[in-house]
């Protein structure tokens, strides 16, 4: 029985060879004559399609060399066709996702052929001679050099709608940076894209949900990159939802050292060390944050003039570590300062205000020197009621007291009810 299969298998083998072998003879036929392949009609074209897709699934034989070398004509031919079609409908692909998947199938089948025309057969013979060797190369390498950089160009298209077709785009993409093709052409250091292909491909892998020891390899290298900053942030998320405190709080370091047009690393490290009460590592990293949107390292405005959201915490950050430290003077100073620079947050106002007091009431035995600090402290309280009258729970009864340590009996009668709350 073994002997019975064996002779089967091999009958197959031979079956195929000789399919393979037939299938070529018919695309000779085909283009008999015929100089200028892209003159060819496309329904032999169709044809010839039809015959190398039959014959590239055959095992490997002898004649799979040409097999592939017809394959990547008739792709290249697939090429030509589509970009004539792009420049008669205005610079328009019919259908966008077929050019980059042919792009990417150029790509494999020259890597594929580049393997075929090295290896001898059964005698130790290669299919070119030397001088048609090198013309073969230079072939195939001019028509994957055409197609392997819009492998990233497909992938910036595909990368949140169709992430899978984006990987597979870049998979071929990286794998021509090691291809003998492109042997001493240096791409790594001479393609402008491979740098930041890396975020693309990261955001890919998040897109089908890949391993994520891998995600967070490629998110690290496209920390080079132009989206470096939203890397890091990508890495900084992984690791607090894994409980990972040591690298998140390293990539926010990395973040607030390398990503100055940007406050949100800065403004997360100074929270934290307020959390830890780490009040003069707060102090160091807000006033950086504060040096650099005084500079405009760091922008401060959107595009119609509209302060960003975030610009006020790093003054409100100082203020409180300042205030957590007992340093009321200097806590009120900060919370002013912050109030004049990011005007309508209540959080300003309200520990501009509860700082004077804090420091009235430190000097209550000098009237002398507690008396204007109760009086500042009223200033921003009747602020913080002007403004935000519903917050009452937070200006009513700072603001009943202050005017009972100023001994003024009409104002404390007026705000006696919010002591009685």
């Amino acid at each position: 029985m073994k002997k019975f299969i064996f002779v089967c298998a091999a009958f197959a083998l031979c079956a195929s060879a000789s399919a393979q072998k037939g299938n070529l003879k018919k695309i000779e036929n085909l283009t008999y004559g015929v100089t200028q392949l892209n003159t060819l009609e496309p329904e032999k074209w169709a044809e010839i399609n039809q015959l190398v897709n039959e014959a590239k699934d055959n095992p490997e034989t002898a004649e799979n060399c040409k097999t592939w070398e017809w394959i990547l004509k008739c792709r290249a031919n697939d090429r030509f066709k589509m970009l004539k079609e792009y420049q008669a409908n205005n610079n328009q692909f019919s259908d966008m996702k077929a050019f980059f998947l042919n792009e990417k199938a150029i790509v494999d089948a020259a890597e594929k052929y580049h393997k075929l025309i090295h290896t001898p057969d059964a005698k130790g013979k290669l299919p070119f001679k030397d001088k048609d060797l090198e013309v073969q190369k230079l072939w195939l390498k001019e028509n994957a050099a055409a197609s392997r950089g819009n492998l990233y160009v497909g992938a910036t298209q595909y990368v949140y709608n169709e992430p899978q077709v984006a990987v597979d785009l870049l998979e071929t993409y990286y794998a021509s940076f090691d291809s003998p093709i492109f042997e001493g052409d240096d791409l790594k250091n001479t393609d402008k894209n491979y740098k930041e292909s890396a975020f693309v491909y990261a955001t890919a892998l998040k897109g089908i949900n890949a391993d994520p020891a891998k995600i967070e390899e490629w998110d690290i290298k496209s920390l080079e990159t132009q989206n470096g900053a939203l890397a890091c942030q990508e890495l900084i998320t992984a690791y607090k939802k894994k409980g990972d405190t040591a690298n998140e709080q390293k990539y926010l370091q990395y973040g607030f050292e390398n990503f100055k047009q940007t406050n949100i690393f800065g403004i997360n490290l100074a929270q934290n060390a307020i959390n830890n009460h780490e009040y003069d590592k707060t102090l160091q990293i807000c006033d950086e944050l504060i040096k650099r949107q005084e500079d405009g390292s760091t922008p401060t405005v959107d595009e119609s003039g509209k302060q960003y959201e975030n610009v006020w915490y790093p003054y409100y950050f100082k203020a409180v570590s300042l205030f957590n430290t007992e340093k009321y003077d200097q806590a009120y100073e900060a919370f002013v300062i912050g109030d004049e620079k990011c005007p309508g947050h209540i959080e300003l106002v309200m520990g501009a205000g509860t700082s004077a007091a804090k420091f009235g009431n430190n000097h209550f035995a000098d009237k002398a020197v507690c008396k204007p600090w109760f009086e500042k402290a009223l200033k921003y309280f009747n602020k913080a009621e002007e403004n935000w009258p519903e917050a009452s729970d937070q200006w009513g009864y700072q603001t009943y007291v202050c005017y009972n340590n100023l001994d003024n009996q009409v104002m404390k009668e007026k705000y006696k009810k919010y002591a009685e709350k």
